[in-house]
């Protein structure tokens, strides 16, 4: 049986109150939309502060893949592997 990797999502200070007051979550999933889900099911708040409602990632934030932006690779359907981390970055771009 395969199992999805398991990744670290740094959280922003300014989103941390939206994740249970996190600055580190672990995650399951195979991109890092899954991932994303994942966040989302388990701190549903967090969900409305960065995803829009057709699935992309909402301005003012932006996503690296360690130390890579998920914009420049494949958005939220990027694959990750095990032991990746995520960061979340506020760009004040809102």
């Amino acid at each position: 049986m395969f199992d999805s990797p398991v990744v670290s999502i740094h959280i922003p200070p300014g989103l941390r109150s939206y994740a249970g007051g996190h600055d580190e979550i672990t995650a399951s999933g195979d991109t890092v939309g899954e991932l994303f889900d994942a966040l989302g099911n388990e701190y549903p708040a967090i969900r409305g502060q960065l995803i829009a409602s057709d699935g992309g990632l909402l301005p003012g934030f932006a996503v690296y893949l360690g130390g890579r932006s998920v914009r420049d690779l494949e958005g939220l359907a990027t694959p990750v592997g095990l032991e990746e981390v995520i960061s979340i970055v506020a760009t004040g771009t809102q």
